[in-house]
């Protein structure tokens, strides 16, 4: 599972930051967005990353992506051992 380390989250912040600067060229976007997905716990980190007003600070959106739990359905296993 995806874990908040330091080393995270500032990766992922200088990530953002390149991102909001608009100087990267379309293959250093996906790029960049490809590595936030590998980084980021919440699937819909862009939203809030990127489209979000009023838009919040890049370590306020790397940790909201940390506060995502998705919803597991059929408990632990949803098979059971034979």
């Amino acid at each position: 599972m995806k874990q908040l380390t330091p080393e995270v989250l500032a990766e992922a912040v200088s990530l953002i930051g390149q991102l909001r600067s608009g100087t990267l060229d379309d293959p250093a976007i996906s790029d960049t967005v490809g590595r936030l997905d590998n980084l980021l716990l919440d699937p819909s980190w862009f939203a809030y990353t990127i489209d979000h007003e009023p838009k919040l600070l890049a370590e306020e959106a790397v940790r909201r992506a940390f506060e995502y739990r998705p919803i597991v359905l059929g408990g632990p296993s949803a098979t059971p051992e034979p």
